[in-house]
């Protein structure tokens, strides 16, 4: 009998879906010598995964419960085990199905429900998340990074569901990235935003994103081009945008607070400053840092991409480029970049993780960097969301932190290591010129993710909102 109300009470958990609630350990999903041989859940309040070693061939345990405010906690970590029946056995009992909630510890405030509209009620934006099935995975996912956040302030689901919502989703995108490459990430100070650690190595990041000077130009809206001008793209407004808004964060002095004095410093910026503009402003942003211009010489086989000094962006400011090169800068060790800190990326990795509405399809389309010897052009692609050739583009199929970029500042007073964010990829100065190293062999540099509903919601376009988002 008792072996029956087993069998009810434990199902078998999406993988990646338990790698989601795990976002709430410390760690994150990263289990070090570790992998998750298979996960479970009990309904909805307790889920638990079975980890084996492959060097002793042991197994070991890891159960995590629902608290009343609905954040995940460990409760029991059990093993070693000669088999995944005795490991599954313990973790059945360990997760405690039927059981009430776990209790809020002493002195902890349970955070505002991210679904409940306040009194300044909601944008187009959250709308979108929290009301079209189209979006539901998103939505998951959106709140499962939320509870995971260690100690978001007061104002963040004020700002989520109105206009802030962008930097705030990127904040989530930020969390997820870093704890899904096993860093600890603290926010026990009002800013900067994070701190994170691994190994001795770490780094206090502030996140901002770029924003237009006109209200809700970066939000829904028709879609806004490129500039057609090479020069204009890499050097004029959008790479103004970047620098206008590093520099203000930089005039913060975060460097000179006390618990930052001394420290690794970055910013980490996506750009919201054109409804689109995150497909295609990218390649502003080194130019604006390290002052150089990527451009082309030669022809045929002999075409080489070079870099060209330049003094001043091109834009109506004439701002001077090269950040990286004042050494007034030195207490900045890097920008972060990505612009995968979209409802697209949520979308995605909500529905990878199973959340699947019936009749939902994703398409993304885009590019890829060719790491061909003297090719420079991208690759295109386009495959369908959760199919086997989209998996196989990365050995672990996508993960949160695959568009991230490190560009680290060559005179940065406290550097930061690679080893620090080894998912991303680090961009650094060597011999005059700007080179990159990358764990991927298939980097993404834009994309579109186009929806497609069946039955009653069948349309043959995609859809509108979501082919804004890298």
């Amino acid at each position: 009998m008792a072996a029956d109300v087993k069998q009810q009470l434990i199902k078998p958990l999406n993988q990646r879906q338990f790698e989601l609630y795990a976002l709430s350990l410390e760690r994150g999903p990263n289990f070090e010598a570790s992998h998750i041989f298979s996960a479970y859940q009990v309904g909805g309040s307790a889920c638990g995964c079975i980890l084996r070693d492959p060097e002793h061939g042991a197994f070991t345990t890891l159960a995590m419960r629902r608290r009343v405010d609905h954040l995940w906690v460990r409760v029991d970590e059990g093993g070693p085990f000669s088999t995944p029946e005795a490991a599954l056995d313990h973790l059945s009992i360990s997760m405690r199905g039927g059981e009430p909630p776990e209790p809020l510890p002493p002195g902890a405030r349970r955070r505002p429900p991210l679904m409940q509209a306040g009194a300044r009620g909601v944008s187009p934006e959250f709308e979108l998340l929290a009301g079209t099935v189209s979006h539901v995975p998103a939505l998951m996912a959106v709140g499962e990074c939320y509870l995971a956040l260690p100690k978001p302030d007061a104002n963040f689901v004020t700002d989520l569901q109105t206009n802030n919502f962008a930097s705030r989703l990127f904040e989530l995108y930020l969390l997820a990235c870093f704890r899904e490459q096993g860093l600890i990430v603290q926010q026990d100070h009002v800013s900067p935003d994070f701190w994170i650690e691994k190994d001795g190595a770490e780094c206090w990041i502030e996140a901002v994103t770029a924003n237009s000077e006109t209200p809700r130009a970066g939000g829904i809206g028709d879609w806004v081009h490129a500039p057609e001008d090479r020069r204009e793209r890499l050097t004029g407004a959008p790479a103004e945008r970047f620098a206008k808004t590093l520099r203000g964060k930089l005039q913060r002095n975060y460097h000179e607070l006390e618990h930052v004095a001394g420290r690794s410093f970055a910013i980490a910026i996506a750009d919201f400053h054109e409804s689109g503009s995150m497909v295609w402003s990218r390649e502003a942003l080194p130019t604006y840092l390290y002052g150089l211009r990527a451009d082309v010489e030669g022809e045929g086989a002999h075409r080489r991409a070079i870099g060209t000094s330049i003094a001043n962006l091109t834009g109506k400011h004439g701002i001077p480029a090269g950040l990286f090169r004042d050494p007034d800068f030195a207490h900045l060790s890097a920008v972060i970049f990505s612009n995968a800190g979209t409802l697209a990326k949520f979308n995605r990795m909500g529905f990878l993780a199973g959340w699947r509405p019936p009749g939902l399809e994703m398409i993304r389309r885009g590019i890829l960097f060719d790491r061909t010897p003297g090719a420079l052009e991208p690759i295109d692609f386009e495959l369908t969301v959760g199919s086997d050739e989209y998996q196989s583009l990365w050995p672990w199929g996508e993960a949160w932190c695959q568009e991230l970029e490190v560009f680290h500042n060559p005179r940065a007073a406290h550097p930061i290591p690679f080893d620090l964010i080894p998912g991303a990829t680090h961009w650094f100065e060597r011999d005059g010129d700007v080179e990159c190293s990358t764990i991927w062999a298939n980097s993404v540099l834009s994309s579109i993710t186009h929806l497609r509903m069946s039955g009653e919601a069948a349309t043959s376009s995609p859809d509108p909102e979501e082919t804004k988002h890298a």
